[in-house]
C-alpha cells in the first residue's frame, strides 16, 4: 500500500540549516506522556505532512478543540500502536483516509468530528470511539478489513454518531478474517446506504452489533440494495448450507429503528441471534429506489437462528424466505425459533407484511411462540419436518385477508423440493386467528402431517388428504 509518510534524513552539515524548520514539542500537550499537538507540526497549509510528522514523534497525536484540519485528501497511515485523539475537526473531500494498523486508536471527545474522511481499519486491537462522522464523499465512513489476506482480532467501535452520509460502517469480508468484533452504542441517521453492512463475511467469528439507534435511512440515489439498517451476508446460497460460505456466529441486539425500509437483514447466515428490536415506521415510503423488500427483519436462506423480543408499530413485520439467484430458489430457511414478537398496525391505512415464512427440508424444525399481531397476517409456506405454534394471537381485517395462512401444498410447485415428507409433525397450542369481529379467520390448504397435535385453537383444520 502506497503511503504518504514523510521522513527527514539529516546530515551533520545540514543540521543547523534545518533546525528552525523542525517542529518542537509544545508544552500545550504537557501532562500526557507521548502526546504531541498537531499544531506544532502544521506549516505551509499542509495538514497531511503535519500528521505524518506528528505520528513519527509521538504515540498520541492530539487535535485540540477548536482546531480544524482541512483539505485532508490523501491516505495517512497510523503506525502500529498509535492514537489519534480528536477534540476538534478533520475535513476532506472524500478521498482522504486514516489507515489504522495493529493496535491503533481513533478517539474523540467533546465535539470531535470527521467530515468526508474514511477511517480504514486494517489491523488487530483497533478502537474507534466518541466521534461524529458525516459527508457523502466516501462510500463508507468506516471501512473494515482491507484486501490483504490476513487474520485480525479485537475490534471495538463505540459511541459514534454517523449522519448525512452513504454507508456508515462497511465490511467486505471475503479477503480476510476478523474475530471478536464489538460495534456498540451508535446513532445512525439520514443515510443513503446501510448503517452497518457486514458483507460476504464468511471467515469472521464472534461479531456483536448492539445498542444502536437507526433512523431515516432513505436511499434516494437509485443504488440497488442500498438503504438497509443493519445487513449481514455470506457468500453463495447452497442447499447443503455449508458453514464456510455463511456469515455466522453473530449477535444483533438492542436495536431501535424508525423511518426506513428494512431494519435488519441477513443473507445466507447460520448460528446467529437477533434480539430486542424496537421498530416503528418501517414502511415502503423509505428507500423507494433501492429494490429491496419492506420488512423490519428480513432473513434469506438461513439456518440455525433465533429471533427474540421484537416489538413493531406501524411497520412491515418479518420476511423469512429462500435465497433466490437468477430466479432459482435456493436454501430455504430451516431450524429456527421466533419468540415474543408483537406487531400493531391498527393505525395504518394500508396493508403491510405481517410475518411471512417459508421453511422446509427433511430434518428441520420451526418454532413460533408468544406472537401477537394486530391488523396483520401470519403466513406459513412449505413444510418443515416439525412445526410448532404456541401462544399465537393474530387479527387481520377481513377485507384484507385471513389472519392465519398455512399453505403446505406445493406438490405442483418447483419449491416443493424442500418439503419434508417423513416423520412430519404439526403442533398447535393456544392459537387464535380472528378478523376485526372476533370471528375465526384462517386459510389452510392441506394437512398431511404424520402427527398432528392440537390444543386450544379457534378454527378447524382441514381433513388430511393425499
Amino acid at each position: 500500500m502506497r503511503t504518504l509518510t514523510r521522513r527527514h534524513f539529516l546530515t551533520a552539515g545540514a543540521t543547523l540549516a534545518v533546525l528552525p524548520l523542525l517542529p518542537t514539542v509544545s508544552a500545550r500537550a504537557a501532562g500526557q506522556p507521548g502526546t504531541v499537538d498537531i499544531r506544532d507540526y502544521y506549516r505551509d497549509g499542509d495538514w497531511i505532512r503535519a500528521f505524518n510528522e506528528a505520528f513519527s514523534h509521538g504515540d498520541t497525536v492530539s487535535v485540540p478543540a477548536g482546531v480544524v484540519c482541512d483539505n485532508i485528501n490523501a491516505a495517512i497511515t497510523l503506525p502500529p500502536g498509535k492514537t489519534l485523539a480528536v477534540a476538534g475537526a478533520l475535513k476532506g473531500n472524500g478521498r482522504g483516509r486514516f489507515i489504522l494498523q495493529e493496535g491503533c486508536k481513533v478517539s474523540g471527545s467533546g465535539e470531535a468530528s470527521l467530515y468526508n474522511i474514511t477511517l480504514d481499519v486494517r489491523g488487530s486491537d483497533s478502537t474507534i470511539e466518541g466521534l461524529t462522522l458525516s459527508g457523502y464523499g466516501p462510500v463508507a465512513q468506516i471501512f473494515i478489513g482491507g484486501k490483504d489476506k490476513r487474520q485480525m482480532k479485537n475490534l471495538n467501535i463505540t459511541r459514534l454518531t454517523i449522519t448525512k452520509a452513504n454507508y456508515g460502517i462497511l465490511r467486505q469480508g471475503y479477503h480476510n478474517q476478523w474475530d471478536d468484533v464489538s460495534i456498540t452504542h451508535c446513532h445512525f441517521s439520514y443515510l443513503q446506504g446501510d448503517a452497518i453492512e457486514w458483507n460476504v463475511a464468511i471467515n469472521d467469528n464472534n461479531i456483536l452489533i448492539s445498542d444502536h439507534v437507526i433512523d431515516h435511512i432513505d436511499c434516494t440515489n437509485g443504488k440497488v440494495n442500498w438503504g438497509i439498517g443493519i445487513g449481514l451476508a455470506g457468500s453463495t446460497y447452497d442447499n447443503t448450507y455449508p458453514e464456510q460460505q455463511t456469515v455466522k456466529n453473530f449477535v444483533v441486539a438492542n436495536i431501535t429503528g424508525s423511518d426506513c425500509r428494512q431494519l435488519v437483514h441477513v443473507e445466507n447466515g447460520k448460528h446467529f441471534v437477533i434480539r430486542n428490536v424496537k421498530a416503528k415506521n418501517i414502511t415502503p415510503d423509505f428507500s423507494k429506489k433501492a429494490g429491496i423488500d419492506n420488512a423490519t427483519v428480513a432473513i434469506y436462506g438461513c439456518d440455525n437462528f433465533v429471533i427474540d423480543n421484537v416489538d413493531m408499530v406501524n411497520s412491515a413485520g418479518m420476511l423469512i424466505g429462500y435465497g433466490v439467484v437468477k430466479g432459482k430458489y435456493l436454501s430455504i430457511p430451516q431450524n429456527f425459533k421466533l419468540n415474543h414478537i408483537s406487531l400493531d398496525n391498527t393505525q395504518l391505512e394500508y396493508k403491510l407484511r405481517g410475518i411471512q415464512i417459508s421453511s422446509g427440508n427433511a430434518t428441520s424444525f420451526v418454532a413460533l411462540t408468544n406472537i401477537e399481531m394486530k391488523r396483520a397476517t401470519l403466513e406459513l409456506h412449505n413444510q418443515p419436518q416439525h412445526l410448532f405454534l404456541r401462544n399465537i394471537r393474530v387479527m387481520q381485517a377481513s377485507a384484507i385477508g385471513p389472519a392465519l395462512k398455512m399453505h403446505f401444498d406445493l406438490r405442483k410447485d418447483v419449491r416443493g423440493k424442500f418439503m419434508a415428507k417423513e416423520d412430519t409433525l404439526l403442533s398447535l397450542a393456544n392459537v387464535h386467528a380472528v378478523n376485526e369481529k372476533g370471528q375465526s379467520s384462517v386459510d389452510i390448504d392441506r394437512i398431511n402431517h404424520h402427527v398432528v397435535n392440537v390444543d386450544a385453537i379457534n378454527f378447524r383444520l382441514p381433513e388430511g388428504r393425499g
